[in-house]
């Protein structure tokens, strides 16, 4: 089905996360305890939970493109990825709903009432035929989460939302989505410690 190749977006998105979208990634970060980023600066990858209406092979390749473009902010910052002994882990969560709208459907003819109609309008009552108005957006979120070794608590956290009007074009500009989506939410990490 048509409609279920969109819903990726997770985000995403989106995700996932483009020009034909209606608003800019919302990014809300939250810090917790007293946890100095600046003097740990070792982190390893925990399990990531990707929610999509993709096949399982669209997934795996929007994962890799999230999890290498957080290794990039990161070594950016001096942070550097481990197989053992972590000063903290990173995973993320993600996903997206769909939603198809109508627009002007209490004006327009509702199409055919029963299997005896034969002629059914799908228009404006009395007026020529016009097929209804219908779109579909998706809602894309992903959180990010860093959690100090030895501990259940994430120290940092980071949710980006946006909304994809065109969910097909961000799909196919998806390097770039994830890369905006990536590079607003870590925008401010490592956060400074408290004193």
């Amino acid at each position: 089905m048509r409609i279920s190749s969109r819903n990726w977006l997770v985000l995403v998105a989106s995700l996932v996360f483009v020009a034909a979208a209606a608003h800019g990634q919302k990014v809300a970060t939250k810090t917790s305890g007293d946890y100095d980023f600046a003097a740990h600066k070792k982190y390893m990858w925990k399990k990531n939970y990707l929610m999509t209406r993709q096949n399982p092979d669209t997934n795996e390749v929007l994962n890799l493109k999230i999890v290498k473009a957080v290794n990039q902010q990161l070594a950016a910052k001096g942070f550097v990825e481990v197989k053992e002994n972590p000063d903290f882990y990173v995973y993320y969560d993600g996903g997206g709903n769909a939603n198809i709208r109508s627009g002007g459907a209490s004006d327009a003819d509702p199409g055919p009432t029963t299997t005896a109609d034969t002629n059914p309008g799908f228009g404006l009552t009395d007026g020529p035929p016009v097929s209804p108005n219908t779109w579909m957006k998706v809602n894309g979120q992903i959180e990010f989460y860093a959690v100090p070794a030895g501990s259940s608590k994430s120290a940092w956290e980071a949710t980006c939302t946006k909304t994809f009007r065109d969910p097909d074009k961000a799909l196919k500009d998806m390097d770039k989505e994830v890369n905006e989506w990536v590079s607003k939410s870590f925008k401010d990490f490592p956060p400074k410690a408290k004193k």
